[in-house]
């Protein structure tokens, strides 16, 4: 089972992409934090990874149009409109994090090309240890297997970094690729909800993991280095000993 936590040092920081990123993380610890697994790093995008997102959905877009896969309806616009709501939710998250209700946005990158957003959010995390993910990848980048190493990346910082005790997920019935990432890395099916969707009726499956099952389960198998996490600890609700089985070692 693949638990490595590489805490990065001043200097390492320093080095980490994006120019600015080191003065950003001296007020926002988010910026310090970065995944990395065998093709993809994620991590908080800085202004010019914003531009970069922004541009790749105004491009290619997120689904096809007329598809609605995300609760809400905020993706069913023209690309240029969903274009600026993904940079209005990862400004969100970043305004709005603190330890009882954070919401990380990380941009997933392949060979420091922008790919999707993947995003964990959590409430009352220091009591209820419980996390849930939402995640999108531009249109040119999907059925390559992006979707589940950078879920599995998420569920790794959830379960090894954080010391959650759950995960959950939730998806819309017809969201066919969704369901199969949860499927793949060992979600269990944990009941249903009918929300409005184009003011019409749709079936809203919900998903959960516990961190036992995830031990068990390909999402642990994923190799997965976390770098940055010790000076973001104190935002997430998380304290060194919630997480007894994370190794860490150095960037």
């Amino acid at each position: 089972m693949a638990e490595t936590i590489a805490e990065s040092t001043p200097d390492g920081t320093r080095a980490a992409p994006g120019g600015n990123r080191a003065l950003l993380g001296i007020w926002l610890p988010q910026f310090r934090l970065r995944l990395t697994t065998p093709r993809l790093e994620l991590r908080v995008p800085d202004e010019s990874d914003l531009r970069a997102l922004a541009e790749l959905v105004a491009d290619q877009g997120i689904h096809a149009p007329g598809a609605a896969p995300f609760p809400g309806g905020w993706s069913d616009a023209q690309p240029q409109v969903v274009a600026g709501r993904v940079l209005q939710y990862l400004w969100k998250g970043l305004a709005l994090s603190r330890p009882d209700y954070w919401n990380l946005g990380l941009a997933v990158f392949v060979d420091g090309r922008p790919v999707g957003v993947q995003g964990l959010q959590a409430r009352s995390f220091p009591r209820l240890a419980e996390v849930a993910t939402e995640s999108w990848l531009a249109r040119g980048h999907q059925g390559r297997g992006i979707g589940t190493e950078m879920r599995a990346a998420a569920l790794h910082l959830a379960f090894a970094g954080l010391g959650a005790r759950h995960a959950t997920s939730a998806v819309f019935e017809d969201g066919a690729a969704a369901l199969a990432v949860n499927k793949k890395l060992g979600y269990h099916g944990d009941g249903i909800e009918t929300q409005l969707r184009k003011g019409e009726p749709a079936v809203l499956t919900r998903w959960r993991m516990t961190r036992a099952q995830w031990e068990l389960s390909p999402a642990a198998e994923v190799p997965v280095t976390v770098h940055g996490l010790d000076g973001c600890r104190a935002l997430f609700g998380a304290r060194p000993h919630d997480t007894p089985s994370a190794r860490q070692e150095p960037a």
